[in-house]
């Protein structure tokens, strides 16, 4: 019998949601065209994840109402909620891990009577029409205005097996820590080329279904490559 305790990470943007929210409320109310060349430079490294995020909001123009009604027309994975559902029965914990910002996370969660579920995110200030941005998890990664590698590290422990869902291009520092990870689009291509064991998925049914199998097995164990990063991490503190 396994002595390790199953700690479930979720992406949010286009994970949890259909679609990615942060980078439809961005082409919506800001400037799709500086929107597109600063992601592009984000993903070419020339921008850091932090300079995307500031550079993103200092186009929108929305005040806090019409951003809130914007959420509405988010839907959620449509077995989200049974994953979730699974995970709370089993006594699994569940957090989300987002680079992108609160305010849409917490109405979309409370929209679907989901605001039990901790996230850990980029938060928004909305002035009249304009937007700010704040940064409370800024680490020392380039990548990531919150970075999802980081929040793995400082919330787990020796005996935790880590568990990552994700489907993009901020996930890629989580999965260097992950024992089982679970991906679809840009984030698959991305275990595949860097040769990062994976599970591919459409939705969140065929998690639960793999999940619940790997559970019932008990054959479950950290992946060696995630342990030896994550050792190094500690060791580089």
């Amino acid at each position: 019998m396994t002595e390790l305790t199953p700690r479930v990470f979720v992406d949010f943007d286009g994970t949890i949601t259909r679609i990615d929210v942060g980078n439809s409320f961005f082409r919506k109310f800001g400037d799709e065209r500086a929107s597109l060349k600063a992601v592009a430079k984000w993903k070419a490294g020339e921008l850091s994840g932090s300079d995307l995020l500031i550079e993103e909001a200092k186009h929108v123009s929305v005040s806090r109402e019409g951003a809130i009604a914007f959420c509405s027309t988010c839907e959620l994975d449509p077995g989200f909620k049974a994953f979730f559902s699974f995970c709370n029965e089993q006594g699994i914990e569940l957090k989300i891990l987002s680079d992108g910002l609160d305010f849409y996370i917490s109405e979309i969660l409370e929209q679907n009577d989901l605001s039990v579920i901790p996230y850990y995110s980029n938060k928004a200030k909305f002035n009249s029409h304009s937007l700010e941005v704040e940064l409370p998890y800024a680490s020392e990664c380039h990548k990531c205005a919150n970075c999802k590698g980081y929040q793995i590290l400082t919330q787990t422990g020796p005996d935790d097996l880590i568990v990552y869902v994700g489907n993009g291009f901020s996930d890629r520092c989580a999965v260097q820590y992950a024992d089982i990870v679970f991906a679809k689009d840009e984030l698959l291509k991305y275990c595949e080329e860097n040769n990062i064991t994976y599970f591919p998925f459409s939705d969140f049914n065929e998690v639960l279904s793999r999940f619940s199998a790997i559970l019932k097995s008990g054959r479950f164990k950290k992946r060696h490559r995630a342990e030896l990063k994550r050792r190094e991490a500690y060791l580089a503190e």
